[in-house]
């Protein structure tokens, strides 16, 4: 695995050379690991997501307004 260290600078900013942008795209996404954090490519995850089965199943039932505002309201 390639290593780069990078510097902080004294606004909290971290630079990535122009090389490893490139690779990685415009949007990223800071992750917090037992390692330490890990910077990914924002579009893996959004294809994880599009590519991923449903988590519903079924066909969606038709509600009445009065039915979905039931649910609204606080059980006493």
């Amino acid at each position: 695995m390639e290593e780069v260290e990078l510097k902080v600078d004294s606004k909290g900013r971290i630079r990535i050379p122009a090389e490893i942008r490139e690779q990685i795209g415009d949007v990223i996404i800071l992750r917090k690991t037992t390692e330490g954090y890990l910077l990914v490519p924002f579009l893996d995850d959004f294809k994880k997501v599009v590519s991923s089965k449903p988590r519903r199943t079924g066909k969606p039932e038709c509600w009445s307004p009065e039915q979905m505002k039931s649910i609204w309201e606080p059980k006493l």
